[in-house]
């Protein structure tokens, strides 16, 4: 296993003193699962932008599609 030296401001340090009071957690414990949180975030906003940069990619392609899917419904309707 890895160490981490990590220097805060007196501030920061005594919010996360009391955040681990509340929560009974150790320090060490809660910056572990602050971190892996984080990682989770980055990754789900990484799907987010990828998955709005594949629907770009596929958008007049599927527009397309739905124009002959409206023409279809229309088929023999007009006919009396």
């Amino acid at each position: 296993m890895k160490s981490i030296l990590l220097k805060i401001d007196d501030e920061l340090f005594e919010e996360l003193e009391e955040v681990c009071k509340e929560t009974k957690t150790t320090k060490t414990g809660f910056i572990k699962k602050a971190i892996i949180s984080y990682q989770k975030k980055i990754e789900e906003i990484k799907l987010s932008k990828q998955f709005a940069r594949e629907s770009l990619m596929v958008r007049e392609d599927s527009m397309n599609i739905n124009k002959e899917f409206e023409i279809t419904l229309l088929d023999g309707l007009n006919d009396n």
